[in-house]
């Protein structure tokens, strides 16, 4: 009569197999995760932004632009400005930065709390800006405004840029699923 007393090498290398099938399922699910909860950080942002743009608007008859240049937005005119770390630090305080950043001041918008995996800039419209891209602004005769959010969605170099115009209900986004 034999004993057994323990597992296979196959019982064992079935398990390992399953485990390492398992930790790739849940590794790829925790990706998606991820990507879809900074993708919705930069929605709520930007909604945040159309909900201040349009009571900005109601009550003083225009909209609020944090971009400097001429070209509408650069990459110098985004805020909060790029760092080496994963977070950028929301380090406007108002009403004491307002002469530095007038804009994001007069628009009272931040993240809750006070750090963003992106940047962003919100252009409103004034008789001297150029006329924007189609993309941004359909009619341009008609007073507008945009927002851009711009980051990193999963630690590559491919930046996803997310836009929201006075124009439309929803969202853009190009590069999302880097």
């Amino acid at each position: 009569m034999r004993r057994k007393n323990g597992f296979t090498l196959i019982e064992l290398m079935v398990t390992v197999v399953i485990l390492a099938i398992l930790s790739v399922v849940a590794g790829v699910g925790y990706n998606k995760y991820i990507r879809k909860a900074r993708t919705t950080e930069a929605i709520t942002f930007l909604a945040d932004i159309k909900m201040k743009q349009e009571t900005y608007y109601q009550t003083y008859g225009q909209y609020v632009d944090t971009s400097n240049s001429e070209a509408s937005h650069d990459d110098s005119d985004f805020y909060p400005p790029v760092v080496d770390d994963e977070l950028h630090k929301w380090e406007i305080s108002c009403p004491q930065d307002s002469g530095s950043y007038p804009g994001w001041c007069a628009l009272g918008s931040r993240p809750t709390d006070g750090e963003t995996r992106f940047q962003y800039v919100t252009v409103g419209w004034a008789p001297e800006d150029p006329v924007p891209s189609e993309i941004y602004v359909k009619d341009p005769d008609r007073r507008w405004w945009y927002a851009v959010a711009h980051g990193d969605l999963d630690g590559n170099t491919k930046k996803s840029t997310f836009i929201f115009t006075s124009e439309v209900t929803e969202v853009y986004f190009f590069n999302e699923n880097e």
